[in-house]
């Protein structure tokens, strides 16, 4: 669901599991999805370090982790913050009934197009897990404050965010998921910094996956899975040495039917098919 995990930008001392007690979200209870900005005149491009300074600002003044669910910086990479696996702090009253998006906008900006195409593929990702259409607002509609910001408000109320239907797609869930290549029975382990050509059996414009890594080896490694043409920088799963850990994410196929699939660091690769565009 994410880009990033909390893995990628958490200090030692200063991770949100060390810093509430609230427990996962309840898909069931959510009726909003509510974006924020955060005020500043300009985010940081490091947003991982940016992510780190509020964390800590956080902690050390209120003595509670971040309250946001995810981030999205103006390169549209999607950061976790409490994620799924924590009920958000960032709106009083609403916290176990909202999941939040923080927009990392400059000051009063709106999201620009990149940006907004994630948001709106985090917004239809919570929606099938709520399991209904439910709306995005803004901080401002729950409490007496500015948030988000002159730009992204008029956005919202514009329904920017809402995802947009396709004509050029019809969506066809794979049910049960067709697991369609492991690494471990074809051609063995990934080297590190190797990229294979995976045939997904289907000549279709996008499917959606589920990516595995197994056994990993080595820390600071990530997967990037993408159809034809160079490799796009930005990573499907991150991992480090040891794990076992799984992403789901739309990935473009090639003419030809299949998807390529690179590493940073060794390790097996799963890729199971659930839906297809």
């Amino acid at each position: 669901m994410f880009d990033r995990t909390r893995a990628v930008w958490e200090a030692p001392g200063y991770s949100v599991g060390e810093h509430t007690n609230s427990g996962p979200v309840k898909w069931s209870r959510v009726q909003n999805i509510v974006v924020h900005y955060t005020a500043d005149r300009r985010a940081m491009s490091d947003t991982a370090q940016y992510l780190r300074n509020m964390q800590k600002s956080y902690v050390d003044r209120r003595g509670y982790s971040l309250g946001y669910s995810v981030a999205v910086d103006q390169q549209s990479v999607s950061w976790e913050i409490r994620g799924t696996d924590y009920i958000p702090a960032a709106n009083v009253g609403y916290n176990d009934v909202t999941w939040v998006i923080l927009a990392l906008v400059d000051w009063q900006d709106a999201c620009n197009p990149a940006m907004v195409e994630t948001i709106r593929g985090l917004v239809a990702q919570a929606r099938a897990a709520i399991g209904r259409d439910v709306p995005v607002i803004g901080h401002k509609d729950l409490a007496a404050t500015q948030c988000p910001g002159i730009g992204i408000y008029a956005q919202i109320q514009s329904h920017v965010f809402d995802p947009q239907p396709s004509k050029d797609y019809d969506v066809k869930i794979v049910d049960p998921p067709q697991r369609v290549y492991d690494s471990r029975q074809q051609n063995g382990r990934f080297a590190n910094g190797e990229t294979r050509k995976i045939s997904v059996g289907r000549k279709v414009p996008a499917v959606f996956v589920n990516l595995t890594v197994v056994a990993a080896a080595g820390d600071g490694g990530f997967l990037t899975a993408w159809g034809s043409g160079p490799m796009p920088d930005v990573s499907n799963v991150n991992y480090e040495h040891g794990q076992t850990i799984a992403n789901s994410s739309w990935v473009p196929v090639a003419a030809d039917g299949t998807i390529q699939v690179y590493v940073y660091r060794s390790c097996d690769v799963l890729v199971d098919i659930q839906a297809t565009a």
